[in-house]
């Protein structure tokens, strides 16, 4: 089941987050985006993913912000469920393109993110602490 995260998740979002990213994200920031519709969580007995999009700067656009699958559970189709809910929200909310950044030395990510119909369009030097960012979208 896909739904909205709430409070109570953020314990199991944070632990998805310790297994799958090397510079983490804190759980005040996960808490800061509770209030965002496009928070959602993958939940069976417990929260097995979860992904946030939001609004960029330019409003045709969303921004997928981060999207993460508890290492016990990947290869199953969870994230590719997650997205797929995240682009039909951000298409009911009228925005045309989903633009997202991924680390240049991911590549199973990146290679996900093209099978999802995402093109690279460009790259950023430093984005991360230790790594360029390669920054993808995708029509709506």
């Amino acid at each position: 089941m896909i739904r909205r995260a709430l409070i109570s998740d953020i314990p199991e979002i944070v632990e998805i987050e310790d297994c799958s990213f090397k510079v983490p994200w804190p759980d005040f920031l996960f808490k800061a985006h509770l209030s965002n519709p496009g928070f959602l969580v993958y939940e069976e007995d417990r929260v097995l993913g979860y992904a946030i999009v939001s609004a960029s700067d330019d409003k045709r656009k969303a921004h997928l912000q981060s999207i993460a699958v508890h290492r016990d559970y990947r290869r199953q189709g969870i994230a590719s469920k997650l997205l797929e809910w995240c682009i039909d929200l951000v298409k009911l909310y009228g925005f045309n393109k989903m633009m997202l950044e991924v680390r240049e030395n991911n590549t199973a990510a990146q290679f996900f993110y093209s099978k999802n119909g995402f093109i690279v369009v460009g790259k950023i030097d430093g984005y991360y602490l230790d790594d360029n960012a390669i920054v993808m979208c995708r029509e709506i």
